[in-house]
């Protein structure tokens, strides 16, 4: 093959020209040499005709970029930079002297659609997918501000992907956004597959503490109130999911389904999650102190009443673990089997086992009503993070009774207290304590 000129040869090493299927390179033009080249699987193919139909009879007097009506079109002279462009879906054209990057790409995404994981009654239907672009234009169809900004950084030596933080200028602390934009832009990686958790784990050192340091959400209009409120987001390409920060204990715990109701309605919802996730942490290790403690036994809603050749301890473990089996089981099983296996884990976990004795009835009882809350808590990371804090307690109240118990509880309140992300207490308005904020926490408040 005959290049035209050497960056023209030294692209089409870089690219795989000849074994890669989808790397294209197409001579242009009597009146100037120039060859384009594109990744037929990321670009458009209107923006690709449109492309042809302005190139094909370039002359070599007339200015390239106010002849290619495309959309951007931007000179460069580091081969570097232009094989990342082509990577990301740009065609470039590469003439004797010059190369230009021109703007066609078209990334296969899902069509929007309502997030699974958090659905409303009322309420916008849009959700994040996998594409960028149409992510943050999502967000701006929502923020018309003049202080919106999103610039974009590449991230991974071989993947390249790009990460954009927004943010409003006249809003978000500029310590945290110049700090974020600088991690990101010193980060020392190879890849980002696993895209938002492994930049995440980059940038928020989280070690062995279970409890999500920043919020996930697929729902535009959740991370544009979260923009509003001076927090700064984080979008990923290739991710259905935006990072916000910095975020609070009590911000896991909030949903949007609240906002969408009367301020009565919105704080009952409230009210009974904060209900149903306190009952997950702590309802099985409090009734494991009221079981082994006689004192307590006149508070006993229910007693066990038959007996099982297993302690109470090694019962609730068991069954603790068996849950957590069963919640891992249905993630991978798929959704024409689920039933069926729902069905074989109450038969033989559930009737069974209390019919042959080897767990009493109460045990089951108290352990789905905590399992359940765990179900009711908005943020699957948190409900990851509660589970392992009850597993936690349990074992203290088993081993130490109700020493353990306070023991646990104790470390519990200072390890959250000691937690600060970009000068945001995380257990905040609790420690430190503001009672308007914390009255803003429990009750939903009016919009006006």
């Amino acid at each position: 093959m005959n290049y035209i000129s050497e960056n023209d040869r030294k692209l089409a090493s870089m690219l795989g020209l000849g074994i890669s299927f989808d790397v294209v390179r197409k001579e242009i033009g009597t009146n100037i040499k120039g060859a384009v080249y594109f990744l037929s699987s990321l670009v458009d193919d209107l923006q690709l005709t449109m492309l042809n139909e302005n190139i094909i009879d370039l002359d070599g007097n007339i200015n390239i970029p106010t002849k290619i009506s495309n959309g951007t079109v931007e000179l460069e002279s580091d081969i570097n930079k232009v094989f990342v462009s082509v990577s990301t879906g740009v065609s470039v054209l590469i003439s004797e002297n010059e190369m230009y990057c021109i703007d066609t790409r078209s990334y296969p995404s899902r069509s929007i659609n309502e997030p699974s994981t958090e659905q409303t009654i009322r309420g916008s239907r849009d959700g994040f997918n996998e594409n960028i672009i149409t992510n943050v234009g999502l967000i701006r169809r929502r923020i018309k501000s003049p202080f919106f900004r999103c610039p974009i950084i590449s991230v991974g030596d071989e993947t390249k992907t790009d990460v954009s933080l927004l943010y409003l200028e006249n809003r978000a602390d500029p310590d945290m956004v110049n700090d974020l934009l600088d991690k990101l832009s010193n980060t020392q990686t190879k890849d980002l597959v696993m895209s938002d958790r492994k930049l995440e784990e980059k940038l928020f050192k989280q070690n062995f503490n279970p409890f999500p340091l920043v919020r996930y959400s697929e729902r535009p209009d959740l991370v544009a109130a979260h923009l509003i409120k001076g927090h700064v987001a984080i979008i990923v390409d290739t991710s259905a999911s935006v990072i916000t920060t910095p975020t609070t204990l009590f911000e896991h715990t909030k949903h949007v389904e609240e906002y969408r109701q009367a301020p009565s309605s919105g704080t009952l919802i409230r009210l009974i999650r904060y209900t149903a996730i306190l009952l997950s942490i702590f309802l099985v290790p409090i009734w494991m102190i009221t079981v082994e403690n006689t004192d307590f036994s006149s508070f006993l809603l229910l007693k066990p009443t038959a007996s099982s050749p297993l302690s109470l301890f090694a019962q609730i473990l068991i069954v603790e673990l068996t849950i957590e089996l069963l919640r891992i089981a249905t993630v991978h099983t798929p959704n024409h089997l689920s039933s069926a296996m729902g069905l074989i884990a109450t038969l033989i976990l559930g009737q069974m086992a209390v019919d042959i004795g080897v767990f009493q009835a109460e045990v089951l009882l108290y352990c789905s009503l905590s399992s359940i809350g765990g179900f009711a808590t908005p943020s699957y990371e948190l409900s990851l993070a509660n589970k392992i804090v009850k597993l936690s307690l349990i074992v203290l109240v088993g081993l130490l009774g109700s020493t353990g118990f306070i023991i646990g509880f104790g470390f519990l309140i200072i390890f959250l207290s000691s937690i600060k992300i970009y000068k945001t207490p995380y257990f905040y308005p609790l420690i430190p304590f503001n009672l308007r904020e914390l009255s803003r926490i429990i009750f939903r408040p009016s919009i006006y």
